[in-house]
């Protein structure tokens, strides 16, 4: 029958780590291969525009006070990655917006509007797309979400990708724009 010593496990132990270390950074080297083609590639930037990242919905009449808030919704992130498809830049555009059931709501959910706007290096509007979500509030008052957009911007040979830049914003009345206005004041 055999013994197996402290300092046998010891050692099997060490060795263990060393062939993990070896292959973790096997692994890190390979990977830096096949994406270093990735990590030249600019990103656009992304930026949530001031006046259009929150929301504060009213019902209707006279009152703003916060018993009649129907729903406050903002854009709680923005991130992505982009990678080249033959002469197509390809972003994969994450959106997390928040959204709190108000006091004066109803109803368990809400309809939210929002667009995604893509301008090029002179800020020229190339693209804006409207997109909308319906928030289910069910049992709770407040909900974050993220939509994954797929967008596309065609190149133009020698073209760089880092001349475009992405605006996310909420879709605002003109009362609730005025509304963020006021509050920033």
């Amino acid at each position: 029958m055999g013994r197996t010593r402290i300092s046998d496990i010891a050692h099997a132990v060490k060795r263990i780590r060393r062939q993990a270390v070896w292959l973790l950074a096997a692994t890190l080297v390979l990977s830096a291969c096949a994406k270093d083609a990735e990590e030249q590639l600019a990103c656009p930037g992304v930026e949530v525009l001031q006046d259009l990242g929150e929301l504060v919905r009213f019902r209707p009449g006279p009152g703003r006070d916060a018993t009649d808030v129907l729903i406050e919704a903002w854009v709680d992130g923005v991130g992505g990655e982009c990678s080249l498809d033959g002469n197509e830049l390809r972003i994969d555009l994450n959106v997390r917006i928040g959204a709190r059931r108000g006091p004066a709501t109803k109803t368990d959910k809400a309809k939210i509007g929002y667009f995604v706007a893509i301008t090029d290096l002179d800020r020229n509007v190339l693209s804006r797309q409207p997109f909308e979500t319906v928030t289910p509030f069910s049992n709770r008052k407040t909900i974050l979400f993220e939509d994954i957009l797929d967008l596309q911007i065609p190149l133009r040979p020698g073209l760089q990708t880092d001349g475009f830049s992405i605006y996310v914003g909420l879709d605002l009345s003109e009362q609730e724009l005025a509304h963020n206005r006021r509050k920033r004041k």
